[in-house]
């Protein structure tokens, strides 16, 4: 046999091979579980955004959903607006007395012998800061990282016994920023931090049963990313910022950093929310779930091709952005 049809041999078996596994992939990522109308989920941050629409999306799926609010407004709005799957509960992720009666009052709604199926740690802020990394202070870094970061590890701590007692899963909300660097420097080491928290979980309850998933979405046109309070926290930062910074400013230098904030969201975000949602959706009902859900195209085709490739080319990318 000529060293050709060897290599045209090699060539197909490869192919053959490569084609079963994406056959095998995309088979298992449509499996689905049985049945959701006896499986009871815990989401956090329902007040508005991707937890708002998650609460409603598996209330129609069959789902029971503790949606856990800030505010009595959310709460009274999930109640007037979904069936009575949906159970609103008071939670501020931050204060560990909040959480530790969200438990009691979880814990006291569930049947007998029965768990969370799944806990979603959605609840999350940009936090208070503007402008370089060396602008942030430790109240900056505080702000978020109560919420993005300890929240997620106190509210998961506190819910895992139930997680355990129906083998479910932990649905945590990193971003981009948690793989890529860069912009908001206490919201990027927060995500960073969730995504630590996130690998150490599913190593330690790898034989239990529980499985531990991130999400990763690029940029999204919520609330979050308003103009508006991007200018709000850059007028607040100025007005405390030392005058080391500050004197060398211009006078508009608010509005041209606004200006700048528009124009990347506009570019690089996405307005379509569901496919943040479709990401927690299959997270929560497939059979084989994924550990990592990069989202959207700035996600998949701007930012993962840029925390793959060399610093060097990345910085001189970002740079020009």
């Amino acid at each position: 046999m000529s060293w050709c049809c060897l290599l045209s041999s090699y060539s197909f078996f490869g192919l053959a091979l490569l084609c079963l596994y994406l056959f095998i992939k995309s088979y298992r990522f449509k499996q689905k579980l049985a049945s959701f109308k006896d499986r009871y989920v815990l989401i956090t941050g329902c007040d508005s955004g991707f937890g708002h629409k998650l609460a409603k999306r598996l209330d129609v799926l069959g789902f029971k959903v503790f949606a856990a609010c800030f505010t009595q407004n959310g709460m009274e709005e999930l109640s007037s607006t979904c069936t009575k799957n949906v159970n609103p509960i008071r939670m501020d992720v931050t204060n560990d007395d909040s959480i530790k009666r969200a438990v009691e009052e979880v814990t006291k709604l569930l049947p007998d012998k029965k768990g969370l199926w799944a806990v979603v740690n959605n609840a999350g802020v940009l936090g208070t800061t503007s402008g370089p990394t060396f602008w942030a202070t430790r109240a900056d870094y505080d702000n978020v990282l109560a919420v993005n970061l300890y929240g997620v590890v106190l509210v998961t701590n506190a819910f895992m016994p139930l997680i355990m007692k129906e083998k479910g899963r932990v649905v945590n909300t990193s971003s981009i920023a948690g793989r890529f660097a860069f912009g908001n420097a206490p919201y990027a080491v927060s995500k960073h931090g969730v995504e630590a928290f996130s690998d150490n979980l599913r190593r330690d309850v790898y034989k239990t049963g529980v499985t531990v998933h991130m999400l990763e979405p690029g940029f999204h046109k919520t609330p979050l990313l308003s103009v508006e309070a991007q200018k709000k926290r850059t007028e607040q930062k100025l007005k405390t910022l030392p005058e080391v910074w500050k004197k060398d400013l211009p006078s508009d230098i608010a509005d041209i950093m606004a200006k700048r904030f528009s124009g990347f969201v506009d570019k690089v975000g996405s307005s379509n929310l569901d496919l943040v949602v479709d990401a927690y959706e299959h997270a929560v009902t497939a059979k084989y779930p994924k550990y990592r859900y990069v989202v959207g195209w700035d996600a998949n085709y701007i930012f993962r091709p840029l925390w793959m490739a060399p610093e060097w080319f990345s910085d001189f990318i970002l740079s020009r952005l």
